[in-house]
């Protein structure tokens, strides 16, 4: 259906950032005290074999840590999920998923591809598993919204973090525009990664630029999900708008923000 004006995030705002981590690394640690400090918000997808075992975050950090932040799965063992029979991609996964809402108290309802990789075998899996998104390895350069949930490609990866966050910045207010970045913590401290100038201290260059910006909502991968959702319910008839979802949804509509607040109908001036 069309809807009068345009959508916006939460706020009324036209952007949104969402920076996506995956494995569960001690390094986690680290990069969320950054984000804190900029007021940034992440997507930490975890594998639960590997929590508490040298190098990586413990359940407790899985409480703890990543308050404020969203938890997802990236499965037990981090095996290509393609190369498993279905019986064994189920147990990789609910298993994970188990683990982590153990751990951190708040249901967990995304993934983050092992390797990026899946097949349609896989795709029809998920929402059984009760994965409304996943995250592939793939970056589009573009600050476009995903067409799909479940083969969510990113913008970039956080090596160019930099030159994408001008860009973002730069776009003029419009259509709805997302950011989305991914990574792994533990390349910022110079392992498997070719660049070791994007390191500590670029990231927190990067994060201190994209701070504090009024266009920009900063959302985790979930709350984005939700958001669009939401946005998908929404019901026109002549000069009324309805939202039937739990959450409220803006639009931008002759100037001014409107906020369609959860189970109402607004009445839209005419003109």
């Amino acid at each position: 259906m069309t809807i009068p004006g345009q959508l916006r995030f939460p706020g009324g705002r036209p952007k949104a950032l969402v920076m996506s981590y995956d494995d569960g690394s001690e390094h986690d640690r680290r990069l969320v005290e950054i984000f804190n400090r900029y007021g940034i918000r992440g997507s930490f997808h975890l594998n639960s074999g590997k929590v508490g075992q040298p190098y990586h975050v413990t359940p407790q950090d899985v409480h703890v840590l990543y308050q404020g932040h969203e938890v997802s799965c990236h499965t037990v063992s981090h095996p290509d999920l393609t190369q498993l029979d279905t019986a064994a991609v189920r147990r990789e996964i609910a298993d994970d998923r188990r683990a982590l809402e153990d751990w951190s108290g708040r249901p967990v309802r995304g993934l983050a591809y092992p390797f990026g990789t899946y097949d349609q075998r896989i795709l029809e899996l998920l929402p059984e598993l009760g994965m409304e998104y996943a995250r592939t390895a793939a970056a589009t350069g573009e600050f476009t919204l995903p067409e799909r949930f479940l083969e969510w490609q990113g913008t970039c990866h956080h090596s160019r973090l930099w030159e994408f966050g001008e860009r973002f910045l730069e776009l003029p207010d419009g259509e709805l525009a997302l950011l989305y970045v991914w990574g792994h913590s533990y390349e910022l401290d110079g392992f498997m990664t070719a660049d070791v100038s994007k390191n500590w201290a670029y990231m927190d260059a990067c994060c201190r630029r994209l701070h504090g910006q009024d266009a920009v909502w900063y959302a985790t991968t979930i709350e984005v999900v939700d958001y669009l959702n939401a946005c998908r319910q929404l019901q026109r008839d002549d000069l009324t708008v309805a939202n039937p979802a739990a959450v409220a949804v803006w639009i931008h509509l002759q100037g001014r923000n409107i906020e369609l607040k959860p189970g109402t109908v607004t009445t839209l001036e005419a003109g």
